[in-house]
């Protein structure tokens, strides 16, 4: 992690004179001019920086960018004709590949508006489909081919990335909130949608070309382009072994961009989803928009339509119902009232329960009422009858479940007609031994077996067989359940 000294022009002092320099120098190089001497660096940035610029601040630039990397400078033995010349030495300078990167780099990063836009090309998956197609049918040459769908995968990856970095940027963003943006979204849509569309067809063909890179033969396919590489005379040339990995590292990742790898979803996945949400982000915002713009528009020929619909009406309360149903209720007030006394537990039907009633008191100024003490009578007579009643209620409670008992055992199985009472207990009584035979929602064995002791003062053990299934007939309806058996436990 050392200091990357090729861009350290970039941002010293007197990077203005810096920039110029590499500017010239990389602009020689894309012309394939070759280098520069001493006298023409002289000669530039007096034009292009300061007419004061000299000999003195040329020979402080050059050899920093020198001693930079950015340029490297030979000397050209010739016969000096003064001694300025020989004092000088004749010196010519040239761009090194670390100058012509940052150059690139500065270049980019400068017109970013221009080269990192990207695009969804169709076109590019179609032609890189042909050439995977052509590659697994042996339709060609081997290494041509393989250099050919390395450079158009990498556009592929190159173009797609910065489209969706510039569509989903906060700059994007922006401009789509505006007005402005509804001249183009008819475009915007087309272009994402045809793009989907289209990619989509062609998906399942890519899956099944990739799916069949075990048939290449790698081997020989690495020969060839270590050969290819050694056509080209460099001295610091890339091994087989590289190649190798190169290969290999590329093939892992057209499987991954297309299908995956199992740990994260593919790169088309990614494309597809953001796509998609850019088309819901602009059918919200056309909607929006839409809203925006109808709220501001005359409605005077709805409420001339509305109008005729009343001036037909003859009665009051009918014309009363209509203006409710299109503007709906004026003056509405809510209230809370609770559930009736007589309610006893939540399996109620509410519409069975008495109405709560709320008592409404005034309000304003000697609204509050003044608290009197009263008396309070002790109705025992009341208060027995209602005892009474209740002791009947369990005792007839009690008969109709001993009713299901035959000597003590009750098997669910053998069951002609199961009323609704006597059902929502015998299932409590499950749901109890199960909570109780296996705590904290652990595993559930295939049989489960527990004693409880009942309401009805009486305790039963029940046996609940998981594997089997029977049906019980209700009183309204079939109820399917496990094999259940109960026994009643003599005191």
């Amino acid at each position: 992690m050392k200091k990357i000294m090729p861009a350290n022009y970039l941002t010293v002092e007197n990077f203005e004179r810096y920039r110029r320099i590499m500017g010239r120098f990389y602009q020689r190089h894309r012309q394939m001019q070759g280098s520069l001497y001493r006298p023409e660096v002289i000669e530039m940035m007096q034009q292009d920086y300061s007419e004061d610029y000299g000999a003195l601040e040329v020979d402080q630039d050059l050899e920093n960018l020198v001693s930079w990397g950015n340029l490297e400078k030979q000397q050209e033995m010739i016969q000096p004709r003064s001694i300025e010349e020989w004092r000088n030495k004749n010196f010519r300078y040239q761009i090194t590949e670390a100058g012509v990167l940052v150059e690139e780099m500065v270049y980019q990063i400068t017109h970013s508006k221009q080269v990192s836009k990207g695009a969804l090309d169709e076109g590019d998956f179609r032609r890189l489909l042909q050439l995977l197609t052509d590659l697994i049918n042996n339709a060609g040459d081997p290494v041509e081919l393989w250099l050919d769908i390395r450079t158009e995968f990498g556009q592929i990856r190159k173009k797609t990335a910065n489209y969706i970095r510039y569509i989903t940027s906060p700059e994007v963003d922006s401009r789509m909130k505006t007005e402005a943006f509804l001249i183009y979204k008819d475009n915007f849509m087309n272009y994402l949608r045809d793009f989907i569309v289209s990619v989509q067809n062609l998906y399942f063909r890519f899956q099944e070309v990739i799916l069949k890179f075990s048939t290449i033969n790698q081997q020989g396919l690495i020969a060839g382009l270590y050969l290819k590489e050694q056509e080209v005379p460099i001295f610091d040339g890339i091994t087989e072994a590289e190649v190798a990995d190169q290969v290999v590292g590329e093939m892992n990742a057209l499987h991954d961009w297309f299908i995956g790898n199992g740990q994260r979803p593919s790169e088309y996945d990614n494309l597809m989803e953001q796509t998609n949400q850019m088309i819901a982000k602009i059918t919200n915002l056309i909607y929006y928009f839409g809203q925006e713009i109808r709220q501001y528009q005359s409605r005077k020929k709805d409420y001339l339509h509305l109008a005729s619909w009343f001036s037909k009406v003859e009665d009051l309360s009918e014309a009363q119902k209509m203006y409710a149903g299109i503007f709906g209720l004026e003056h509405t007030r809510h209230f809370y009232v609770t559930e009736g006394m007589d309610a006893t537990s939540n399996r109620e039907n509410s519409w069975t329960l008495t109405p709560g009633t709320l008592f409404l008191n005034k309000r304003g100024h000697g609204a509050r009422q003044e608290r009197k003490a009263s008396s309070f009578k002790m109705n025992v007579t009341a208060q027995f009858e209602v005892q009474e009643q209740y002791r009947q209620k369990v005792l007839a409670q009690r008969e109709r479940i001993d009713s299901y008992f035959k000597e003590g055992l009750l098997d669910f199985s053998t069951l002609d007609r199961l009323d609704t009472g006597a059902r929502q207990m015998f299932l409590k009584w499950i749901s109890s031994a199960i909570s109780m035979q296996v705590p904290n929602h652990q595993k559930i064995e295939k049989i489960v077996q527990q004693t409880i002791v009942t309401e009805l003062d009486f305790e039963v053990t029940i046996k609940i067989d998981l594997s089997q299934s029977i049906e019980v007939a209700c009183v309204d309806g079939q109820l399917t359940m496990p094999h259940v058996v109960m026994e009643r436990v003599e005191e």
